[in-house]
């Protein structure tokens, strides 16, 4: 069951776009063009992963949804592309990225992106997820949103796993060099969920299936949903845009393609010609004998 959709980005791709037919500097549009393109690169990634949740989980009454959660807490803030909680207490926290030109992952964990025929190094989307869960508990445990049983509050159990989009590609190191596991094709991640739901004690299953109904579990997302706090971004102090630039850029009317109406045309080249140099044969009749000519024909004359 759905809790809480992804935030619309269409306003912020409103005003982005907007400012580029300000006057601004080349700077400022490169800024906000790259800006543009990561917004709709993340925006890709990201509807590529919820649909394959929502597909399996979005109508579940088994699972909580929470998609795009962004949490201010202790000075320091999460930001959760998708977060799945079960009757289990299974807290699958979800990090989405397209990647769509492929990652590589080398056997010390470090993240490179393949861009140009060229693979440049990049935060650990395993390190970041790390710290949304860190961030994510310390919320649960100090704030004492978890439910409890016998006065103890029950303890989640965090799977930590980042969705590729299926369209890209992934150069792994061996897994005994460094597992990645957790770095997944978003296409796979119910085959993911299920193979680990298989590899729990049977003990452990029934114990904890029965403490947890669902309604247990819709209060406890519900809880954790009213801690959403939606960024805003003032994008025209980001950019060191001032009041001057705000202005529509000028642009010269382009009066290449009108022609010019004329009156008079010269009596030997055809060509149209102004009134005042018709009017200057006609007062010169001894010259021109009363016919108009254009400049370069009264030359010849």
């Amino acid at each position: 069951m759905i809790f809480k959709n992804r935030d619309s980005k269409k306003n912020d791709l409103i005003l982005l776009k907007k400012l580029l037919s300000c006057n601004l500097t080349e700077k400022q549009k490169f800024l906000i063009n790259r800006e543009l393109s990561n917004i709709q690169k993340g925006d890709a990634g990201e509807n590529d992963a919820a649909y394959f949740i929502n597909f399996y989980y979005g109508n579940s009454p088994r699972w909580a949804v929470i998609h795009d959660l962004r949490i201010e807490y202790n000075g320091q803030v999460a930001q959760i592309d998708h977060l799945l909680i079960n009757r289990l207490f299974d807290f699958y926290i979800l990090e989405s990225k397209s990647y769509k030109n492929g990652i590589k992952i080398n056997e010390c964990g470090e993240f490179e992106a393949l861009y140009n025929n060229k693979y440049y190094g990049i935060q650990s989307p395993l390190e970041q997820n790390k710290r949304h869960i860190y961030l994510l508990d310390l919320l649960l445990k100090n704030e004492n949103i978890l439910p409890k049983r016998l006065g103890i509050s029950i303890k989640p159990k965090y799977f930590n796993y980042i969705l590729i989009s299926p369209n890209s590609t992934i150069k792994r190191p061996a897994k005994k060099r460094f597992n990645t596991d957790s770095v997944i094709k978003a296409d796979t991640l119910k085959t993911v969920i299920d193979r680990n739901a298989d590899t729990l004690p049977i003990t452990e299953i029934g114990i904890i299936a029965k403490l947890a109904s669902f309604s247990t579990i819709s209060e406890l997302a519900d809880k954790i949903v009213s801690y959403h706090s939606p960024k805003q971004i003032n994008w025209i102090k980001r950019f060191g845009i001032n009041k001057e630039q705000l202005t529509p850029e000028k642009t010269l009317p382009d009066n290449s393609d009108k022609k010019i109406k004329h009156k008079y045309f010269c009596a030997k080249c055809k060509v149209g010609i102004p009134d005042k140099v018709a009017k200057f044969c006609w007062n010169n009749k001894a010259k021109f004998g009363g016919k108009p000519y254009c400049l370069n024909c009264q030359k010849s004359i």
